[in-house]
């Protein structure tokens, strides 16, 4: 289904990012047998979602950054956030209530039945364990009931033996895989 094959001249955030097209990179990726190169970046950033480490935001209110307000509702009370977070500004949020909202604004992107991926870095770094694991609850459901791949850099081991299914480091400017315990 998707395919890579890529130069790494960084660390996690910058290899995300290549992934996802928002920094320049060397390689070839694919997703349902198209190459890259050829899906304009927009679409490609519709199907392959960056949701980095710290919360990004355009408008001033956080309802203004989803489509679908019914399924927002739904969703914020999956990762414990209130209902009522939905009408107030980006500045009133928390760091780690800013952090679950920007992951459920890219799970919004694939809530249907489309193939897609994400790219996670560090999701849960500004929330404490019950958040986090609520986070890890809700991105095992959309990976058994949805056509999407997550790749989730953590730095929390207990965190990525609770949540990977496989396991890669990066090692002198390599991707290599480690087998699982």
């Amino acid at each position: 289904m998707y395919r890579l094959v890529c130069t790494l001249r960084g660390g996690k955030s910058v290899f995300l990012k290549g992934l996802a097209d928002l920094l320049e990179n060397e390689g070839i990726l694919s997703l349902k047998d198209q190459d890259r190169d050829v899906i304009a970046a927009p679409a490609w950033r519709q199907q392959v979602t960056y949701v980095g480490p710290k919360a990004t935001w355009w408008e001033d209110e956080v309802k203004a950054h989803f489509q679908d307000l019914d399924w927002l509702v739904d969703m914020m009370g999956r990762v414990g956030l209130s209902s009522e977070a939905i009408n107030w500004p980006v500045s009133r949020l928390s760091s780690g209530e800013a952090q679950r909202l920007c992951l459920l604004r890219a799970l919004e992107v694939h809530k249907g039945d489309e193939v897609g991926i994400l790219l996670l870095d560090e999701p849960t770094s500004a929330l404490d364990d019950k958040h986090a694991r609520q986070v890890e609850s809700l991105l095992q459901d959309y990976l058994t009931t949805k056509c999407i791949g997550v790749l989730f850099v953590s730095h929390d081991e207990r965190q990525v033996d609770r949540f990977a299914q496989k396991i890669w480091r990066i090692e002198d400017g390599f991707v290599v895989e480690e087998a699982k315990p």
